[in-house]
C-alpha cells in the first residue's frame, strides 16, 4: 500500500502544479456522451468515469447449500488524465463490498500511433479474458479455467506494440498490491485441510515475465480470424520455503455465492510457469472465442512438480445490431452498438486434479447460456443461465447444480 499512497501524492502534486499554471475550462465531447475538463492551453486534460453492476442469482439442486441473493458487484470510478499527446494516467478504484480495491493504478507514454510503455499496477498481458474490460465480457462471469489460471494484476511495466495484423504485449511484473485475511477453502497436499483462516500469500514477493502475442491472418469487413500464444513465468523470491505457495482455485462461475468449489494448494514452490493458447474470431454476426490454459508448479527438491489445464469455448450471435468488429489495439472484438441483442453459449472445463502429486483439488465441467441487450450506450442487461458439475474431489465431492443470474450494468 506504500507504493499506491505514493502514487497517489505523486499524482496529486502533478494536477495541482498543472491546474496552478493554467485556466480551468469546461468540455463536453460528444462522441463519449461525457464531459471532460482541461486546462486552458488544453495540455492537460482529465475525465471521471465509473460502472456499477447489480447482480442477481438462484441456485437449483444444489447439494451444497447455496444462498439465493444479489450484490452490487462493481463500484468503480475512475479518473483518466492526459498531458499534452504522449503522456496519460490512470487511477480506478473498486468500492463495492464495502471495502477499497484497486484496479488499475499506471502512468502510460505513448511512443507512437502504435505503441506505448506503461508503469504501475495492471493486469499481466495474458490471454484474451483476462485482459478483457469487465464492461466487455459476453458473460457475468469469466470461465472458471480463466478465473483459475490467470495471472491477475500485479505492479510492472509493460511494452504494447500492435497493427492491423498482429498485436504484442510483454512486460515485467513483481508483487500484488492487495492483502486480505479469508477464510479459505481449499486442498492442502500436506495437511488435506478444508477450512482454514489465513492471508494470501501466492506469489505475492515473486517476480515474472509475461507475455502475449497475436497474429490476425484475416481481417475483413465480414470476416475476423486472431490466433495467440500468451507465457507466464513467474519466480519466488524473499519468502521462507515453507511459505512459497501456489494456489489455484474458482467459484464455479458465480460471485454471489463465494464457496470456491476447486481449491488447491502446494507449497516448497520454486517457480511457476503458465502457457495459454487462444483462437478468435467472426463471421459477420456470429463471433467465436476458445483458450486452452495449463500451469506447471516447479517445486523444491524432493517434492513433486504439479500441472493442472483448463479450457472454454463459447459462440455468440447478435440477433440484431449489425456484425461483429475487431480492436487492434487490444487485440479482441469491440462491444456490439448500441440496441443490439446477443445471445451466447459456453463450455468450460477446469481440471485441478494430479494424481502424480495426489494433490486433487477437484474438476469442473459447465454449461452456460447467455443473452445480452445493449439497451444505450451505457447500460446493458445480462441473463446466464448454467448447469455446473464437480467431481468427487470438490469441495463437497461429486454434485450437479443449476444457477440463473441477472445483471444491470450502467457505466458513465
Amino acid at each position: 500500500m506504500k507504493r499506491i499512497s505514493l502514487i497517489f501524492l505523486l499524482s496529486l502534486v502533478f494536477t495541482s502544479h498543472i491546474l496552478s499554471q493554467n485556466n480551468f475550462t469546461f468540455n463536453k465531447l460528444l462522441k463519449k456522451d461525457s464531459y471532460k475538463f482541461q486546462t486552458k492551453n488544453e495540455q492537460f486534460r482529465f475525465e471521471i468515469g465509473g460502472r456499477m453492476f447489480a447482480d442477481a442469482a438462484i441456485y437449483f439442486d444444489d447439494e451444497t447449500e447455496l444462498k439465493n441473493g444479489g450484490e452490487i458487484r462493481d463500484v468503480r470510478l475512475c479518473l483518466d488524465a492526459d498531458y499534452r499527446t504522449k503522456w496519460n494516467a490512470r487511477i480506478n478504484v473498486d468500492f463495492s463490498e464495502l471495502e477499497i480495491d484497486l484496479k488499475d493504478v499506471f502512468i502510460k507514454y505513448k511512443i507512437n500511433e502504435n505503441s506505448f510503455v506503461r508503469a504501475g499496477y495492471f493486469f499481466e498481458p495474458f490471454g484474451v479474458e483476462q485482459t478483457e474490460s469487465t464492461n466487455d465480457t459476453k458473460f457475468m462471469h469469466v470461465s472458471s479455467s480463466v478465473e483459475t489460471f490467470r495471472p491477475g494484476r500485479n505492479v510492472g511495466v509493460e511494452y504494447n506494440r500492435w497493427s492491423e495484423y498482429y498485436y504484442l504485449g510483454v512486460g515485467i511484473f513483481g508483487s500484488k498490491i492487495n492483502f486480505k485475511e479469508e477464510n479459505k477453502n481449499y486442498y492442502n497436499y500436506y495437511s488435506h485441510s478444508r477450512k482454514k483462516n489465513k492471508t494470501e500469500l501466492s506469489f505475492e514477493d515473486g517476480y515474472a515475465f509475461s507475455t502475449r502475442m497475436v497474429i490476425v491472418p484475416v481481417k475483413t469487413d465480414v470476416n475476423i480470424l486472431h490466433l495467440g500464444l500468451s507465457g507466464n513465468y513467474r519466480i519466488l523470491e524473499n519468502l521462507s520455503r515453507r511459505d512459497r505457495l501456489a494456489r489455484y482455485y474458482s467459484k464455479a462461475g458465480s460471485h454471489i455465492e463465494k464457496i470456491n468449489f476447486l481449491d488447491v494448494e502446494l507449497n516448497h514452490v520454486k517457480s511457476e510457469m503458465k502457457y495459454a493458447f487462444e483462437l478468435l474470431g467472426a463471421i459477420r454476426n456470429v463471433s467465436f472465442q476458445s483458450e486452452f490454459l495449463k500451469t506447471k508448479v516447479n517445486r523444491e527438491s524432493g517434492y513433486k512438480n504439479y500441472s493442472a489445464k483448463g479450457w472454454y469455448t463459447q459462440v455468440a450471435m447478435l440477433i440484431n445490431g449489425g456484425k461483429y468488429s475487431y480492436k487492434s489495439r487490444s487485440a479482441r472484438l469491440n462491444r456490439p452498438k448500441t440496441g443490439a441483442i446477443e445471445i451466447l453459449a459456453r463450455y468450460n472445463e477446469t481440471n485441478l486434479n494430479d494424481r502424480g502429486v495426489y494433490a486433487m483439488g477437484g474438476m469442473q465441467k459447465d454449461y452456460t447460456l447467455g443473452c445480452n441487450w445493449y439497451a444505450r450506450a451505457n447500460i446493458i442487461l445480462k441473463l446466464n443461465a448454467s448447469n455446473v458439475e464437480v467431481d468427487q474431489f470438490a469441495l463437497n465431492g461429486e454434485e450437479n447444480f443449476n444457477m440463473i443470474q441477472t445483471r444491470l450494468q450502467f457505466l458513465f
